[in-house]
């Protein structure tokens, strides 16, 4: 850890290898900086873009604009500058954080930012954030008094493989005062964001108020800290290790479904497996309130319901021998009839739906030269199979169709006779 004996390149060797010991070189070319124009931002996209230039990479930064405080355009000023100085090309989004009674500003602005990020990364990018060592066991302390679990307390990881390609933390070795020595030592500009200094948030108050005291007492914490972040993030390894064997053991061919009997498992085993699947399928972590809640409404409930499980970000269901997790379903009405023309595609948003002509062939085995209507489940229907009449209630029932889509399932009409069920 360098601090007072300062060498610069020892510390961009330090940087250097967080990238080549965890990535192969060969499976990405392109670098994205993420860069608010803060001093650790600053100091990373200085050493980005010397990595670039000695790997031959491609490497532009990414500004967002959280529009949340006053500064925030002259800020973005700033960041154009400093990039057309070094030479660097500069994505600037902006986007609008929209705050429910109960939701955290932190948490909000955070996944906000980082759903920006993703949506403009390929497949051969690494995506830098410039987390440091006190950043870690800030982290570590606030997931502590939150309760979480080692999921949670495992912290942040050097390299994280996302569905865009990797995201790396370089100088999650590096203390601050490493980081203000690469800043002064390269008379790097950067900017003084005021609300750092606001102990109404968490994270603010940890790093003013609570760490402070630890460090008079235990002034090698931080290190300390990330040590137990790390050990925590070897049994975290471990605990995905099961839990990939038990969802194998009671997998149902889709990642967003599990067999109901995974309930006999040992409750340490359910509850690792059930977190480990949820976490998958790109949805938050559940509490432990919620999980005794799934368990109890979910698994648990009489074979002759169909019980479901809802939160803001997903929802789970039961269906036969087992459960599903999805968003949450839209709002349908299932009165209304759309009409699909001739030779276009089939769109309704609400369903996710986005079907072409030659979709509609291909599951009809024969060509269609009029427009259609397509009409959902109401009562009474009946399709013809092999000559014979049978209700559509039983059809879906006998074809295993959820519940839940039943009256979401399209119905082809053509010269008002039903001619598919699509399922």
């Amino acid at each position: 850890m360098e601090t007072s004996d300062f060498d610069f390149e020892n510390l961009f060797s330090i940087f250097e290898k967080s990238i080549t010991n965890n990535i192969k070189q060969e499976s990405y070319s392109d670098i994205l900086v993420a860069y608010s124009g803060g001093i650790d931002s600053t100091a990373l996209l200085f050493f980005s873009k010397k990595f670039a230039n000695k790997y031959n990479k491609n490497i532009k930064a990414i500004h967002i604009n959280h529009n949340l405080n006053q500064d925030a355009k002259s800020w973005e000023l700033h960041c154009e500058n400093f990039c057309k100085k070094i030479e660097v090309k500069l994505i600037i989004k902006n986007i609008k954080i929209i705050l429910n009674k109960s939701d955290s500003i932190e948490e909000k602005a955070r996944d906000a930012r980082y759903k920006s990020i993703y949506e403009v990364m390929k497949k051969n990018t690494i995506m830098l954030t410039a987390h440091h060592l006190e950043d870690q066991s800030e982290t570590f302390l606030h997931q502590l008094l939150r309760g979480a679990g080692v999921t949670g307390l495992s912290s942040m990881p050097v390299v994280k493989k996302i569905d865009q390609g990797f995201h790396i933390r370089p100088f999650l070795k590096l203390n601050k005062e490493a980081i203000y020595d690469i800043a002064n030592y390269n008379n790097l500009l950067y900017i003084e964001d005021s609300s750092n200094d606001d102990i109404k948030f968490s994270r603010n108050y940890i790093r003013k108020k609570i760490f402070p005291v630890i460090i008079k007492r235990w002034p090698r914490c931080s290190e300390t800290i990330s040590r137990s972040a790390y050990n925590l993030s070897e049994s975290m390894k471990l605990n995905d290790d099961l839990a990939e064997i038990d969802f194998q053991n009671f997998s149902m061919g889709e990642k967003n479904k599990i067999n109901l009997d995974v309930k006999e498992l040992d409750d340490y085993r359910f509850n690792n497996v059930i977190r480990f699947w949820i976490r998958n399928n790109n949805f938050r972590m559940p509490s432990s309130d919620q999980l005794i809640s799934i368990y109890k409404n979910v698994f648990e409930a009489g074979k002759d319901k169909t019980p479901f499980f809802s939160c803001n970000e997903y929802e789970i269901r039961r269906f036969n021998n087992y459960i599903e997790i999805m968003k949450p379903l839209t709002a349908h009405d299932p009165s209304k009839i759309y009409t699909w023309e001739f030779k276009k595609n089939l769109i309704i948003s609400n369903l996710s739906v986005n079907l072409s002509w030659e979709n509609l062939e291909a599951r009809l085995g024969f060509p269609v030269n009029t427009d259609v209507e397509v009409k959902f489940r109401q009562s009474g229907e009946n399709i013809q199979i092999k000559g014979s009449s049978k209700s559509l209630k039983d059809f879906m029932r006998e074809n295993k169709i959820p519940p839940w889509q039943r009256e979401r399932t399209l119905l082809i009409y053509i010269d008002k006779e039903l001619k598919a069920v699509w399922h």
